[in-house]
C-alpha cells in the first residue's frame, strides 16, 4: 500500500473511532465509511488517488442531498473488507454478491446494484458460434473467484487459472487458451480499453448475478436511505445516464448513418400480401455486423415487424450482443418502437440503443430502459 492510501486508511480508521465513542455504533449519522476493490475496473478503481468507477458514481448520485459524507477507502483484500464491516469499522462496501454466509453478517438495499451476465468469449476468427462447441477445450479464468467455481460446475472443458481478468483474457487473445469465461460488463470493457478487435461472446449467459452495496448490519437506517436513493435515480433517468457512460459503446455518425440507410434498404424486402408498403429494420450487434428485414404479413397487426425478424436473424447466428436498433415505417422515417418491440429489445440487455425520429429529419438514440414504462417520464430524462 503506497504511503498516500495508507494515510486515507489510518485517517478513515481514526474517524470511525471517534464515532464510536460518540455512538457506540461506529456510524456517525452524517458520515459513512465505503469500502471498495480498487482493482474491479470499471465498477471502482483508484485513478491519481480518486476513487471512480461505476458503483462509486452511483453510490454519489443516490446519497446525493442526504448530507452523509462519504469516506472511500480502498480495500486491502476481501476477506479483511468483509471482516470490517462486520465489525461496523466500514460501513459500506461494493462489489458484493450475496451468500447465505454473507447474509447473516450484513445487510442489503432490496434494489442490486447492477447484475453481472456470465458469459464464455473466443475469437471471431474461431468459428464458434454457440455454448455446446466449448466443452473439450481450454478455458481462461480468473483464479479463486465466483467465475471458477461456475466454470468447474458447468465441467466438460480444461481449466486455466490466472491472476485478472485482464491476463486471462489477454491468454485469449495470444491464443494460449481457446477461450475465456467471465462477466460481460468487465469483459466489454477489457476489450475496449486493449482494443482487441477479433473476440466475441457466445451463446447465452450461464449463469445472472446481481451485486450488490452491502451494509454493516447496525445500519438499517443507512440502508433505507441508500435504497430509497437507489429509486430515486432508477426513476429520474440518472442511474441510466450513469450507465450509458461507462457501458454502452456509443455509435460515430458513420455508424448511425449506415444503419439508418440499412433499415431504409430493407424496407423492398417486407412481404405484405394485399397490403401495400412495409417498413424496415436494422440491428447492429458488437460484432459489427448489421442484420437487416422487412415487415412480414402484416407488420404489429400479425406476423413479424420488421424489427423482430432482424433480431431472429441476429439469433439464429449465435449473435447476441447487440449494440443497436432502429425501424423505418414506409417512408422511411425511423418510428417508436410497439410495446411488444421494446419488450423483445430489452431482452438483450438495458444498454441497447434505439435510434428513432421525434420530429422529422431529427435523431435520437435512446437506451431501450428509456423507452420503457419503469424509470420514469421521458420528460425526465
Amino acid at each position: 500500500m503506497s504511503n498516500i492510501l495508507r494515510r486515507m486508511v489510518l485517517t478513515v480508521l481514526a474517524l470511525a473511532l471517534v464515532c464510536a465513542m460518540g455512538t457506540g455504533t461506529g456510524f456517525c449519522a452524517d458520515k459513512a465509511v465505503f469500502v471498495f476493490d480498487r482493482e474491479f475496473i470499471p465498477m471502482s478503481f483508484v485513478r491519481n488517488q480518486k476513487p471512480m468507477g461505476f458503483e462509486v458514481e452511483i453510490f454519489d448520485a443516490a446519497l446525493a442531498g442526504t448530507g452523509i459524507t462519504i469516506s472511500y477507502v480502498p480495500m486491502k483484500d476481501w476477506e479483511r473488507a468483509q471482516s470490517d464491516l462486520a465489525g461496523g469499522v466500514a460501513h459500506i462496501a461494493s462489489g458484493m454478491t450475496r451468500t447465505h454466509l454473507r447474509d447473516r453478517l450484513f445487510i442489503y438495499p432490496q434494489t442490486p446494484t447492477f447484475t453481472l451476465a456470465l458469459k464464455f468469449f473466443v475469437k471471431e476468427s474461431s468459428g464458434i458460434t454457440d455454448v455446446g462447441a466449448i466443452r473439450g477445450r481450454t478455458v481462461a479464468v480468473i483464479r479463486d473467484s465466483l467465475y471458477q467455481r461456475l466454470l468447474q460446475e458447468f465441467g466438460g472443458v480444461i481449466v486455466k487459472l490466472y491472476d485478472s481478468g485482464d491476463a486471462a483474457l489477454k491468454a485469449l487473445v495470444m491464443g494460449e487458451t481457446e477461450a475465456y469465461f467471465g462477466a460481460d460488463l468487465v469483459t466489454f470493457d477489457i476489450i475496449g480499453r486493449e482494443h482487441y478487435s477479433d473476440l466475441r461472446a457466445v451463446g447465452m449467459s450461464l449463469a445472472t448475478v446481481p451485486v450488490y452495496y452491502a451494509l454493516y448490519k447496525g445500519q438499517a437506517d443507512l440502508r433505507e436511505t441508500v435504497e430509497r436513493g437507489l429509486a430515486r435515480i432508477h426513476a429520474d433517468g440518472t442511474y441510466d445516464r450513469i450507465y450509458r457512460k461507462w457501458f454502452v459503446p456509443e455509435l460515430s455518425a458513420a455508424e448511425m448513418t449506415a444503419l439508418l440507410e440499412s433499415a431504409r434498404g430493407a424496407r423492398g424486402a417486407a412481404y405484405l400480401p394485399n397490403r401495400g408498403k412495409g417498413g424496415g429494420a436494422a440491428v447492429l450487434t458488437r460484432t459489427g455486423r448489421t442484420y437487416v428485414a422487412g415487415d412480414v404479413n402484416g407488420g404489429p397487426a400479425g406476423g413479424y415487424t420488421a424489427l423482430e425478424s432482424a433480431l431472429l436473424q441476429a439469433v439464429a447466428a449465435g449473435d447476441l450482443e447487440i449494440r443497436a436498433v432502429t425501424a423505418v415505417d414506409p417512408e422511411g422515417r425511423a418510428r417508436i418502437l410497439s410495446g411488444r418491440e421494446r419488450q423483445l429489445v430489452r431482452e438483450f440487455g438495458r444498454g441497447v440503443l434505439v435510434m428513432w425520429e421525434p420530429n422529422p429529419g431529427e435523431y435520437d438514440m435512446w437506451m431501450i430502459s428509456r423507452m420503457l414504462p419503469f424509470g420514469g417520464s421521458a420528460t425526465a430524462r
